[in-house]
């Protein structure tokens, strides 16, 4: 019996000891998660690259700078390398115990599937370093996971949290400041000062002009539609920093955080950031109802600050946000003439309506075209040259064209201009080849008929400023990149770029598509659907048992607090995922604070089941 009371007071005081260190994580362990969350979304810098997409059949920019992206890319992977090395330690040199619960297993199934797509992609080039326009390569996409159990393994304990809050408080107000001189139309990227730090010493680019209007803030995150998930992510957390804190000037602060935050996503214009921390303050209100309830003036003083904030932002901008909130539901049924265009060996091919013209062009000697118009059934299809615009007339109403020729040192072909819009076609200017091509952009591409798109989203492109375009494109890709997807990072290769018709109809036609904006869509094309799956298993288990977990809390304590605020956040960025995608420079706090999240509900977990232990 002594020998029993014996072993169970060694196992007792390895378990404190243990407590002990996780209590008191040293600055150094928590440092990798303070830069993710503070610092590395800050990170801005000049970088000129080459975009290796020359071979596709769509027109791409050969060489790109970019400010934003790629060196958060590094950075995130250094701090998760950084991370890998500290676990290493404290398991095998401080011999503390690894720590895994089951809820972790889809994460770890979905890292998983993202290496194995990259692995057997067609593009693994992309998938293993990072695109235009994304760079989240496939060793992002598990550095994500890597954050996320780091956070869950970490940050458990009230110490830690406070401590790394902290830190996340300075990246928070750097932020900001950022986010109100974009407000106040003094941004600080276009400053003198700010192209010298974000500019290597051989530049010679000038002052810089990014593409937002004035006034429009867009913070160090790239694009005015991320700002929505800043400002999702962190206003939970400031509220529950509110009810945490002890002193009234604290409160004060965090209060004039929120004010702030909620200043620069309104001027930003971000309807689902909007919507999306409208939902999931409802949800935090729920939860929170008796703390929201006895701290009653609080509370209605954050609301009525958010209103107040809203409307003079409305009105000061002519009611841009409530119209755009309108236009959100409110999309006209768009059809279009325009079917297809077809570059073949030897005609150009347009179907317009349900009828189809072929376009044969023929050049003399002296460098003048002839062309000659035959309908679907080869009958001749005449046109009259007009001298004072020097373009041809169709004169069947069938197909209401001009043509015409051109000639510059940089182009050899005609145009055939289509309800406005010039199309460019040449046969002479690949040598060896007398085939047709369009010329767009600088780039002489095949076209080709694509399948037609059916259903709402067809029919109603202009759905969420354009998105509906783009999902009626990217929902048929699953048919064929269900399992694997396409690879991590690829999603502007599996898109049919080369549609240029849908492209000019939809209102894209001096762009290239991206992204899906949509988080779920992007990882089913990219990765597959059964890495989605999984990923909507981990966090919808997550959610879930956080319902479980804080439904009926009392919320003693600094970690249910902070645990239902990381609740909020993660479900107004979910929210948010619906209208936009993953990115580099918010993901990672996003899944920072979901392992965080992840690790106080594992604690509150335990404690309850000992509590429950010990009742009995």
């Amino acid at each position: 019996m002594a020998n029993y009371d014996t072993k169970k007071s060694k196992r007792d005081r390895q378990k404190k000891l243990e407590a002990d260190r996780r209590d008191k994580q040293p600055l150094l362990v928590l440092a990798p998660l303070i830069a993710i969350l503070a610092f590395i979304p800050l990170i801005t810098y000049y970088y000129k690259y080459n975009t290796h997409l020359e071979e596709f059949n769509f027109p791409a920019p050969e060489t790109m700078i970019d400010f934003f992206l790629y060196y958060k890319m590094v950075f995130v992977l250094i701090a998760c390398g950084c991370m890998l090395l500290i676990l290493l330690y404290l398991c095998f040199i401080e011999e503390q115990k690894v720590l895994w619960w089951k809820n972790l297993i889809p994460l770890a199934v979905y890292a998983g599937i993202s290496l194995l797509s990259a692995l057997l992609s067609e593009n693994s080039y992309f998938s293993f370093h990072g695109i235009y326009d994304q760079f989240e390569s496939v060793w992002v996409l598990i550095g994500y996971c890597i954050i996320a159990y780091y956070a869950f393994f970490v940050l458990r304990t009230e110490d830690s949290i406070q401590r790394t809050m902290k830190w996340f408080i300075v990246g928070i107000l750097l932020t900001v400041l950022l986010g109100l001189s974009q407000v106040f139309s003094h941004d600080f990227f276009r400053t003198e000062f700010a192209c010298n730090l974000i500019t290597p010493s051989d530049y010679t680019g000038g002052k810089l002009d990014f593409k937002f209007e004035l006034g429009r803030p867009y913070l160090s995150v790239y694009n005015p539609n991320y700002v929505g998930f800043y400002v999702t992510l962190t206003v939970p957390i400031l509220v529950a920093l509110i009810f945490t804190a002890k002193k009234i000037w604290q409160r004060l602060i965090y209060g004039v955080f929120i004010a702030a935050l909620l200043l620069i996503l309104f001027a930003s214009q971000s309807r689902a950031g909007i919507v999306a921390l409208i939902i999931s303050f409802i949800v935090m209100l729920a939860c929170m109802r008796k703390v929201f309830i006895k701290n009653w003036i609080t509370s209605v003083t954050i609301i009525i600050a958010a209103f107040i904030t809203f409307f003079v932002i409305n009105m000061m901008n002519h009611d841009i946000l409530l119209n755009r909130l309108k236009q959100m539901f409110d999309v006209p049924e768009t059809l279009h003439a325009l079917k297809s265009i077809e570059t073949n060996d030897d005609n150009v091919t347009i179907t317009y309506n349900n009828s189809q013209l072929s376009l044969y062009v023929t050049q003399d000697e002296t460098g003048n075209d002839s062309f000659t118009l035959v309908d679907e059934n080869t009958a001749p299809i005449s046109c009259t040259f007009d001298e004072s615009t020097s373009y041809y007339s169709v004169t069947d109403e069938r197909f209401p064209f001009l043509i015409g020729s051109i000639r510059s040192e940089q182009f050899n072909g005609f145009t055939v201009q289509i309800e406005g819009y010039n199309w460019f076609f040449t046969n002479t200017m690949k040598e060896g080849d007398s085939s047709f091509y369009s010329m767009i952009g600088n780039k002489l591409v095949k076209m080709t008929k694509h399948p037609e798109t059916t259903g709402y989203l067809a029919t109603h492109e202009r759905l969420a400023s354009g998105r509906g375009y783009i999902w009626s494109k990217t929902l048929p890709l699953l048919k064929e990149y269900f399992l694997l997807g396409s690879g991590p990072d690829t999603f502007v290769i599996a898109f049919p770029n080369d549609d240029r018709v849908s492209m000019v109809n939809a209102g894209f036609a001096n762009q290239m598509v991206t992204k899906p904006h949509c988080l779920y869509l992007q990882i089913a094309v990219q990765t597959g659907v059964l890495s989605l799956i999984a990923f909507l298993i981990f966090f919808g288990w997550y959610v879930i048992n956080s319902f479980r977990i804080y439904w009926k809390n009392d919320f003693q304590g600094y970690l249910p607090k902070f645990g239902v605020a990381i609740l909020t956040s993660v479900i107004g960025y979910l929210i948010m995922g619906l209208t936009n995608d993953s990115c580099i420079t918010v993901a990672p706090i996003f899944f920072a604070l979901a392992g965080m999240g992840l690790g106080i509900n594992h604690v509150l977990k335990t404690d309850k089941s000992i509590q429950n232990i010990a009742s009995k």
